[in-house]
């Protein structure tokens, strides 16, 4: 069918730097789209032409964008996220003067630091520090479980989610070390686990998927003797 769209290139004798063409591969009068760029080609059906137009055009919009900046000069180039230096302190002002600061880890995704940050500390509210938290979100597992009750429903709910979180003014020493709080179930947790309790907590989940595992393989074979037999 031919080129039914192209970009030339600027160079003289220069093959085009884009190229569209529709053709008949198989000659049963089904037409694929063809693309080429600088030489290298790719067939793509209606779906994928489409998605190759909106990445072309989202390239073009951003160019756009970026020549009326330059032109305008209002560009400014935003720090790249992977090179910003996350701050390594927290520091809380309080009132009359003065702060109280602390080491800020760097695998910490949420603090309750920022709670402190719109208006200074009274000073005689320094007992509010006990309430600070350093965490990062663990994941869990969703999976459906009922409820305690007799006609309660199956509903998706995240299991072994948790935090490892620090909480360096808390009046029980081991939530002051760096550990891990574990939400079993809703409202069912373990808490204040250090490496050795999650290696072991480790070991018995694994022992257990080994169990059902094989729980699996003695259901499979206890529905077959049911079919053939019952």
């Amino acid at each position: 069918m031919g080129v039914v769209a192209e970009v030339l290139d600027t160079g003289q004798g220069s093959p085009p730097h884009l190229q569209a063409w529709l053709h008949d591969l198989d000659g049963d009068g089904e037409l694929t789209a063809g693309f080429t760029h600088r030489g290298d080609s790719d067939d793509l059906d209606v779906a994928g032409l489409r998605f190759y137009a909106m990445r072309v055009g989202a390239f073009a919009s951003q160019v756009l964008v970026l020549a009326d900046e330059l032109q305008a000069g209002t560009y400014s180039p935003e720090p790249i996220a992977d090179t910003v230096k996350k701050p390594t302190t927290w520091t809380i002002p309080i009132e009359g003067g003065g702060h109280i600061s602390g080491h800020l880890p760097p695998w910490v995704e949420r603090s309750s630091v920022d709670h402190y940050a719109e208006k200074p500390l009274r000073a005689d509210r320094l007992g509010l520090l006990v309430d600070i938290d350093h965490w990062l979100t663990i994941d869990g597992v969703e999976m459906n479980v009922a409820g305690p009750g007799y006609k309660d429903l199956a509903e998706p709910e995240e299991i072994f989610r948790g935090h490892l979180q620090v909480r360096p003014f808390d009046s029980d020493p081991p939530s002051r070390v760096r550990h891990v709080d574990l939400e079993v179930v809703e409202g069912r947790w373990m808490e204040n686990l250090g490496p050795a309790d999650l290696a072991d907590i480790a070991d018995k989940l694994r022992a257990q998927a080994a169990r059902l595992d094989e729980t699996r393989k003695m259901l499979v074979q206890a529905r077959i003797d049911w079919e053939t037999n019952a």
